[in-house]
C-alpha cells in the first residue's frame, strides 16, 4: 500500500509544480520519513536556474528532516517510530570496493542516492532525492538520529555540516594552525566555523562587507578584504609574515583558485571545497609544488562518520547554524523560495513542509 504525499516536481528550469504523488511502503532495510524541513542547497539553485540538470521531472532536495514514521518488515535498526532524524544521503551499497574501505561517498553502486514515486497523473515513476516532499523513503544508512530538542529547520543542515566535517578531517587541521577561507557563504562559513572549534586562527577573505561582517561574527578572528589590495601581503600582515598553513576556497572560479595557491604557505593545504559553473582550469607549476611541498586537494560530499559526527555536533548544540538560516517557506511557496535562493547572494533558505 502506498503513502499519498506532496511534492515538488522540478519540470524545468524555473518551473516547479507541487503534486500528489504515491510514495512506497519502505522495504526491508529502510524507513518511511515524515519530513519537516528541506534546505535548498545549491544543487537544487542550479537546477532552478538551469546551470546543472541531474533530472528534470525529479523530486529534489537533499538537506531534509523529519520524523521516523515507519520501520520496513525485518529492518535492524536502532531507530523507532516517532524519531527524529536527519537524511544524510551517505548511505551506499556497503559492499563495493569503495564503502568497503569507509568511502560510500564514493559507492560505486548506489551513487548520489534516489528515492522513487509514482505519478498517478502521468502514471510514470518519479526519482530524485525527495526532500521536497512530504514523505521519502529511504535507506536506514541513509538516516541520522537527531535531538528532538532540536528545531527542523536546524536538524536539515546536517548534510552540508557533513560536508565540511569531512573536509575538516581530511585536512587535519591543528591547534594554531592558519586556515584561511575564502568565502564567506554558508559553507565558507560552516568552514571557519568547524577550523575554530579545531583551535585554528580563522581568517575570511571575501569582496562583501556584510558577509566578512557575518564571519567575523559567528567564526572567524580576522579578515582579507581583497578590494583593498593584494590578498597576500594583506595575510602576510596577520600572519607574522607568513602564508597559511590551509587555504579553504568556499567559491568556485579561477582567480579565487589562483589566489590559494598565492597564499598558501610551505608545507601547507589548499582545499578546493567549491565546484566551478563552468569550469575554471587552473594553472598549477610543478616546480612549485616539488619546492614547496604544498598539497592541492578537493573534496565532495561526505562519508557516513562525517554524517554521524555532523549529528552530534548539531544535537549536542556544539556549533550554532540558526544564523545561517536566511528564511523559511511554507510548501506551498517553494518557487519563491526557490528563486530567492538562486537569484540573490543570501544564506540557507528552507522550505518547511
Amino acid at each position: 500500500m502506498s503513502i499519498k504525499s506532496k511534492a515538488v516536481v522540478m519540470v524545468e528550469p524555473r518551473k516547479v509544480e507541487i503534486r500528489e504523488v504515491e510514495v512506497p511502503e519502505p522495504a526491508t532495510g529502510q524507513v518511511l520519513i515524515r519530513q519537516h524541513a528541506c534546505a535548498l542547497c545549491t544543487m537544487e539553485q542550479r537546477m532552478y536556474a538551469g546551470i546543472t540538470n541531474w533530472g528534470y521531472g525529479g523530486v529534489w532536495g537533499h538537506e531534509v528532516s523529519g520524523v521516523v514514521e515507519a520501520i520496513g518488515p525485518g529492518t535492524v535498526t536502532e531507530l523507532k517510530v516517532g524519531d527524529h532524524v536527519a537524511l544524510s544521503g551517505s548511505g551506499g551499497c556497503g559492499t563495493c570496493y569503495y564503502c568497503s574501505i569507509g568511502l560510500n561517498r564514493l559507492c560505486a553502486v548506489t551513487g548520489i542516492g534516489r528515492s522513487k514515486a509514482f505519478d498517478p497523473e502521468s502514471g510514470k515513476l518519479i526519482e530524485g532525492s525527495f526532500g521536497l516532499s512530504e514523505y521519502a523513503v529511504a535507506n536506514v544508512t541513509s538516516v541520522v538520529k537527531m535531538s528532538p530538542d532540536l528545531p527542523f529547520e536546524e536538524a536539515c543542515f546536517i548534510e552540508p555540516v557533513a560536508c565540511v566535517v569531512q573536509s575538516t578531517n581530511k585536512l587535519d587541521i591543528r591547534l594554531g594552525q592558519t586556515v584561511v577561507v575564502i568565502g564567506a557563504g554558508t559553507m565558507g562559513i560552516l568552514n571557519m566555523i568547524l577550523a575554530k572549534l579545531r583551535g585554528a586562527y580563522v581568517i575570511v577573505s571575501d569582496l562583501d562587507p556584510e558577509r566578512r561582517k557575518k564571519a567575523l561574527e559567528l567564526a572567524a578572528h580576522a579578515e582579507i578584504d581583497p578590494a583593498k589590495g593584494d590578498v597576500v601581503e594583506q595575510l602576510k600582515a596577520l600572519n607574522d609574515g607568513r602564508g597559511a598553513d590551509i587555504v579553504v576556497t568556499a567559491v568556485g572560479n579561477r582567480a579565487v583558485n589562483e589566489d590559494a595557491l598565492r597564499m598558501v604557505g610551505p608545507e601547507g593545504k589548499i582545499m578546493l571545497f567549491a565546484s566551478a559553473h563552468p569550469a575554471a582550469p587552473l594553472t598549477l607549476d610543478p616546480n612549485v609544488v616539488h619546492r614547496t611541498g604544498i598539497c592541492v586537494t578537493g573534496t565532495v560530499s561526505k562519508n557516513r562518520i562525517d554524517s554521524y559526527q555532523a549529528g552530534l555536533l548539531l544535537s549536542r548544540r556544539l556549533i550554532n547554524v540558526a544564523p545561517l538560516i536566511e528564511t523559511t517557506f511554507p510548501l506551498e511557496r517553494v518557487d519563491e523560495a526557490l528563486a530567492l535562493a538562486a537569484d540573490n547572494v543570501v544564506y540557507r533558505v528552507v522550505v518547511t513542509i
